[in-house]
């Protein structure tokens, strides 16, 4: 059965990071030193700044693995290694926090502006609390209601899912604040704490077996009510594709058309849908089997009934 799969490591001991520093070292051609942009060009399951913070610095990361060899010599700057929020106790970024929001004198504190009067930033409290709005409750202070997330879990899931399908690859945190992502960046890490823990919660959502429509489900989606009959029941006998299903499908077509192979990573404007074999008219299921990668253009041109290819 066609599965997603996470880009990047589960495992995240010592030896696991210097581990996949060496194979991407591997990776490298004779001869050339490994910087940081040269690593993160060879698409690595962990990100160059997780290294530097783990063993102190982009150096100290290399001469563990035992690879100082490869070290260009570039020199880091005190000011470059310092990270003030890294110093400060949760007791302390809790204390500074009340300090910020005292001085800002307003009813809520933004992130932004936690920002600009802060010694330290939104990313140390993110980073401690597991979000900002966690470090905000913890330290008693008032989180504008207009900042609290506005969208469900499954909204999310499935806006991922479209920037997914979009790029033909699991996305980058910094490409959800571009288009086609309707939900920023932010937005996830409020809810899940991490970009990774995010993609993670995304894998295991698309992954699990489709299951009928819990309450809480039903209430965060619009459904047709014509086509709803039998929905909470049995999915298979249910004409709409649940997102996660549809998802499946498409990495299982590899997000191509299966009539013409256009995707919308390789040609603008393409839109793909999960159309069934055989239709729900005739009594078809909506399960992965019976399930197709069609672009738009290709499912409205299509007639009532669409020969299975074997």
């Amino acid at each position: 059965m066609a599965r997603f799969e996470i880009d990047f490591l589960l495992d995240y001991s010592d030896e696991s990071l210097l581990e996949e520093l060496r194979r991407v070292a591997a990776m490298m051609p004779a001869g050339q030193p490994l910087t940081k942009a040269a690593f993160e060009r060879l698409q690595p399951k962990v990100s160059e700044s997780t290294l530097c913070h783990r063993f102190g610095g982009w150096k100290e990361a290399l001469e563990r693995a035992g690879l100082f060899n490869l070290y260009s010599g570039q020199v880091v700057s005190e000011k470059m290694r310092s990270h003030p929020g890294k110093q400060l106790s949760k007791d302390a970024l809790i204390v500074e926090l009340r300090r910020v929001h005292a001085e800002v004198g307003t009813d809520w504190l933004t992130a932004d502006d936690f920002n600009a009067n802060s010694k330290t930033s939104e990313a140390a409290i993110r980073s401690r609390f597991g979000g900002f709005r966690a470090g905000l409750e913890t330290a008693g202070i008032p989180f504008h209601p207009n900042n609290w997330p506005r969208f469900t879990e499954e909204q999310c899931f499935e806006n991922l899912g479209e920037v997914w399908t979009q790029l033909g690859r699991a996305p980058e945190y910094r490409e959800m604040f571009r288009a086609p992502s309707k939900i920023r960046g932010k937005t996830y890490l409020s809810r899940w704490g991490t970009w990774r823990k995010a993609l993670r919660a995304f894998v295991d959502w698309t992954n699990a077996d489709s299951l009928p429509l819990t309450p809480e489900e039903s209430k965060s989606r619009i459904i047709d009510p014509e086509k709803a009959e039998g929905c909470n029941r049995n999915q298979a006998d249910c004409r709409d594709v649940r997102p996660g299903l549809r998802f499946k499908v498409f990495m299982r077509d590899k997000f191509r058309c299966v009539v013409c192979g256009r995707s919308p990573a390789t040609h603008l404007n393409v839109v793909l849908h999960a159309d069934h074999w055989d239709p729900v008219a005739n009594q078809g299921k909506t399960t992965l089997d019976n399930l197709k990668t069609l672009c738009q253009d290709c499912n409205l041109g299509k007639g009532k009934i669409v020969p299975k290819i074997v």
